[in-house]
């Protein structure tokens, strides 16, 4: 019996056309709500960006930066930042390559090196831009738990190991990508949710569209790739639903018979 659920937010629960869940699936969460399941985000977002889905709907609980930083209500329930001497080699790296690059850490996201690539956050995901800072100023923040580095897969294959050594680095975007410190990942922050309530692995089901929710789809008992997810990611998943803006999550709900 699945007890727990968890959504990405962009490009599953929220679409890249609206910036909205949309009615039907947020009636189709309540009522899986109201038969006793807990439904929880997972998302690349930091925590002060997941108004747009947390202000829809009254989730349980929340993992965000990839895994990184998990909680429920008040409760931190995973803290995972990446060591602060890899982060200083890697601002180091930014002052020489002039590369644009987010980092999202314990007070908020700062952004370095802006350029053009940058816009694609307000552009397409409706995601503001904090002021450009100068990479050692991200050295004033206690944890940064990812980086948001702007590299097409083509970018990424290039530089090889010189960016991002022994670090993991997850792709939901072509035009990005996150990076997250060891250990990291949508199914750790499962894990702690999962234990944080008393469900066991069996009892869950996830949604993903993006690479970086491949680890949370394997993960789950049941593991559900949107429609407009890439063919790499449906591949791995138990299920493969309709697109985002085909309510493609009420489908599967309905497909399961969860609701």
């Amino acid at each position: 019996m699945i007890k727990a659920v968890f959504f990405d937010i962009d490009g599953t629960l929220v679409s890249f056309r609206t910036h909205r869940i949309s009615p039907a699936v947020l009636d189709g969460l309540h009522r899986l709500q109201a038969r006793g399941v807990k439904l929880f985000i997972a998302t690349g977002r930091h925590r002060l960006s997941i108004g747009l889905a947390a202000d829809a709907f009254p989730f349980d609980g929340f993992i965000t930066v990839n895994g990184q930083f998990c909680f429920a209500g008040d409760r931190v329930l995973r803290s995972n930042p990446i060591p602060r001497q890899v982060v200083a080699q890697q601002v180091e790296l930014l002052e020489s390559t002039k590369a644009p690059c987010l980092f999202l850490g314990e007070q908020g996201t700062m952004l370095v090196n802006q350029d053009p690539r940058t816009d694609i956050f307000p552009s397409q995901l409706n995601l503001p831009l904090p002021d450009p800072v100068p990479p050692r100023q991200v050295l004033e923040q206690e944890a940064i738990y990812q980086m948001t580095a702007f590299f097409t897969r083509e970018e990424e294959l290039a530089a090889g190991d010189r960016f991002f050594p022994g670090l993991e680095v997850m792709r939901w975007h072509p035009a990005f990508v996150d990076v997250i410190a060891p250990g990291g990942g949508k199914d750790h922050g499962m894990d702690a949710i999962l234990e944080h309530f008393g469900f066991d692995l069996s009892e869950s089901m996830a949604f993903g569209d993006g690479e970086n929710d491949l680890p949370m789809l394997r993960h789950a008992h049941i593991g559900v790739a949107m429609g407009n997810a890439d063919e790499f990611v449906k591949r791995q998943a138990d299920y493969v639903t309709g697109c985002v803006d085909e309510d493609g999550i009420l489908t599967a709900l309905e497909h399961f018979e969860l609701i």
